[in-house]
């Protein structure tokens, strides 16, 4: 994420807490989380730390946040478990100067838990109920340790914010109980936002056209001193966010950079147009992927509902699988190759037929890091789409990154050509 303003910004130090993470034997998915949640929302994050379990190195590091002139607050996960090493309130205790209770709530789901389980013994699991004295206490609905919020005074009035290590727990209790408290307190609402999406342009490229670079000059000039915009850069697109009091400012910026990229800006993410479009019109949608090995198929059913639309997927690696499963025949592929926009519309027209779709998507393409030859090197890729009644529509792209950047943009940029396809046809 990257945020841009002419002033700077308090802000937020993230903590992941655990040895198996500042080890490198398991990935931290917590602090990225957070850090993009908090970005989109116009707030300042200043650094992911990972941490040992080790109490005294955890203290260190809180007490060199609390003396930063730029710190906002500080958001722990981890160390909240009912083991010995679970230091997490400890540190805590010490660091505030406060007393540790127990939370009632949370202490009543562990009594529950104990008398349905013979496995979880109550006298060493209630290490999970412990909170600091005088807390604002987040609720944890997937499992038994509570969250907590404290404020500290340092250089600044500091928010410390922790909540369990376990991916799934921590999502749930950051965004229905630390996420909405922590724009209550820190997100101006006098202010305007703006945020939208554009696919397949650098972020470079919409800055210079934006706001212009050292060869030309932008489309938008004279900035209020508030102003604030920033992007984070995902697989095929990138996601940006403007701040202003100037609401007229925002929507001047929101029209400009729909006349600059027209068909490649969105306001929400393809696929959750694409789902909206595909129920609204009732549309049943098939797909035929060979490179993307069925990740198309899986960031659509990522998205509950997606039943009421989607068929189903052919995955058809093998030109055998291609001919058996989709139709596309021998003559064909040996006069096209099985990346080619002819056998790209082949594939998308047997999955209408073999899916009982009345709308399909097809891909194929090289992916690397082999089978890439000079007329068709690595990063070549063929995309269709095809409803009945209508002439299909292929697209080809070249992409030279590596294999996952490669299936992961192609994926997203072919169910964008899917959703334009179809708006162009209504």
């Amino acid at each position: 994420m990257r945020a841009f303003g002419p002033a700077p910004f308090m802000a937020f130090y993230i903590f992941s807490t655990g040895t198996e993470l500042s080890s490198g034997r398991s990935r931290d998915t917590n602090g990225p989380d957070i850090a993009r949640a908090l970005s989109e929302a116009g707030l300042e994050v200043a650094a992911i730390t990972l941490l040992p379990d080790d109490p005294e190195a955890i203290l260190s590091e809180l007490n060199r946040i609390k003396a930063l002139p730029d710190a906002q607050g500080i958001i722990m996960t981890g160390g909240l478990g009912p083991t010995a090493d679970d230091f997490t309130v400890d540190v805590l205790a010490r660091f505030t100067g406060k007393n540790i209770t127990e939370d009632e709530y949370a202490m009543r789901k562990l009594e529950i838990a104990a008398k349905r389980s013979a496995r979880i013994k109550l006298e060493s699991a209630r290490r999970q109920a412990r909170v600091l004295e005088d807390c604002h206490v987040l609720r944890n609905e997937k499992g038994m340790a509570p969250g907590m919020i404290t404020m500290v005074e340092g250089t600044n009035t500091l928010l410390v914010a922790a909540m369990p290590g376990v991916p799934s727990e921590m999502k749930a209790m950051f965004e229905n109980e630390l996420f909405p408290e922590i724009k209550r307190r820190f997100i101006a609402h006098d202010r305007s936002r703006l945020v939208f999406l554009i696919y397949g342009v650098g972020e470079s490229q919409v800055q210079a056209t934006l706001f212009g670079d050292d060869t030309q000059a932008g489309l938008v000039t004279d900035l209020p001193s508030d102003f604030r915009w920033g992007v984070t850069a995902q697989a095929g697109f990138i996601k940006l966010f403007f701040e202003s009091s100037d609401k007229a400012l925002l929507e001047k910026i929101n029209a400009l950079a729909t006349q600059a990229y027209p068909g490649i800006k969105l306001d929400k993410p393809v696929e959750e147009k694409l789902h909206d479009l595909c129920i609204e019109r009732q549309f049943k949608l098939g797909l035929a992927e060979s490179c993307t090995g069925g990740l198309i198929a899986r960031i659509i059913t990522d998205r509950p509902g997606s039943s009421q639309y989607f068929q189903g997927s052919c995955v058809v690696y093998a030109n055998q699988a291609k001919t058996k499963l989709l139709g596309v025949t021998d003559d064909l592929l040996a006069a096209h190759g099985a990346v080619s926009e002819e056998s790209a519309i082949a594939m998308a027209n047997g999955a209408l037929n073999a899916l009982g779709a009345d709308i399909s998507l097809s891909i194929t393409g090289i992916a690397g890091p082999d089978g890439g030859t000079k007329d068709k090197p690595v990063g070549t890729v063929y995309c269709a789409a095809m409803q009945r009644g209508r002439e299909a529509q292929a697209v080809k792209w070249f992409m030279p990154f590596d294999r996952e950047r490669i299936r992961e943009y192609s994926g997203r940029m072919a169910l964008l050509h899917l959703y334009n396809y179809l708006v162009s046809g209504i």
